[in-house]
């Protein structure tokens, strides 16, 4: 026997009619998992007369068991006393159903709580999630193999900076990581980090292992290498802004850097993380025309020179990674 603390809640006569008339079916079943009432919705999916449903067991006409099924949204509707939603698979039925469980106004004779089980099929929506799933994950192994090969034209060329982009890429995701960025974010600065230094591929090699003292005429050439890296990228459909982080991460906050002068917030985030990885990372390995400066100096560097050319967030971040987080780049 139901009581109403709503007059008519259920016994208008109007109620059966629209409930019958939703797509996904509707329970109300009591605290012990008694069917009370149910819709057509009910009846079609489990392929029973609505006689043999109300007064039933919600988990045996439901799932075929004797029990509540774990992590039953039931159980924990009734012990919080607050609605739950969850999905879960059916292997019964081999579906995936999406479950909300709200308490409602009424009560049964003996004062417990009246429920209102809502489930709707989900399955194709979950299919839909995976088939989209697995063409993110083929698309991402295609992205990561086309990073790998364009790291390795670099680095062919160029032996003495062989490992640099991997470890600038280390770098940079850590610092971006540490400042508590998105994982996406993070992701696209990895990935950029990797690629960085593509246009030095048009960078001729007698530059890039000359010994000796390089010429201005030389380094201008050098500099060239952030806008062909762009040049090589743009046209690529990554998800994050890899061109452009490519393309400013020899920028400064003081307008001092190259290709386009660019200062303070014209520069993006990503690429101001990346410059202090580059730098880091350069003055800490050898290069064929000076021994490596070290990892101390790196660090005095990027300090002494906080606010003015590197990004003070970025800057303390760095710090803190190599002084009291352990970082290295192997």
């Amino acid at each position: 026997m139901i009581e109403h603390n709503e007059p008519g809640l259920i016994a208008n006569l109007g109620i059966k009619e629209l409930l019958d008339a939703l797509p996904f079916y509707v329970l109300l079943v009591d605290e012990k998992h008694h069917i009370l009432l149910a819709n057509k919705a009910v009846t079609s999916q489990f392929g029973l007369e609505l006689a043999d449903i109300v007064g039933g067991y919600c988990p045996r006409i439901i799932h075929g068991s004797d029990e509540p099924i774990p992590h039953c949204p039931l159980e924990d509707a009734v012990k919080t006393g607050h609605a739950v939603e969850r999905e879960y698979f059916e292997p019964k039925y081999n579906k995936w159903f999406a479950s909300a469980i709200y308490p409602s106004g009424c009560k049964t004779a003996d004062g417990g709580t009246i429920y209102i089980h809502m489930t709707h099929d989900i399955t194709l929506r979950k299919q839909a999630e995976e088939k989209l799933k697995l063409n993110i994950d083929k698309m991402q192994r295609i992205i990561n193999a086309g990073i790998q090969a364009l790291t390795t034209i670099v680095e062919k060329r160029d032996p003495y900076t062989a490992g640099h982009q991997f470890h600038v890429s280390k770098l940079a995701h850590s610092i971006a990581v540490e400042m508590g960025l998105p994982r996406e974010q993070a992701e696209g600065i990895r990935v950029s980090g990797l690629v960085h230094d593509i246009g030095k591929i048009a960078v001729p090699i007698e530059i890039l292992s000359k010994p000796g003292k390089i010429s201005e005429h030389e380094l201008n050439i050098i500099r060239t290498h952030p806008q062909v890296g762009y040049n090589i990228l743009k046209e690529i459909e990554f998800p994050w802004p890899v061109a452009q982080i490519v393309l400013e991460h020899h920028e400064r906050l003081d307008g001092s850097g190259y290709p386009q002068g660019l200062a303070g917030d014209s520069i993006i985030l990503e690429a101001r993380i990346i410059s202090v990885a580059d730098v880091v990372e350069a003055m800490s390995s050898h290069r064929p025309y000076r021994p490596a400066p070290g990892i101390d100096k790196a660090l005095e560097e990027i300090s002494l020179n906080k606010g003015k050319l590197y990004d003070p967030l970025v800057v303390d971040t760095c710090i803190r990674l190599f002084t009291e987080k352990d970082f290295n780049f192997e």
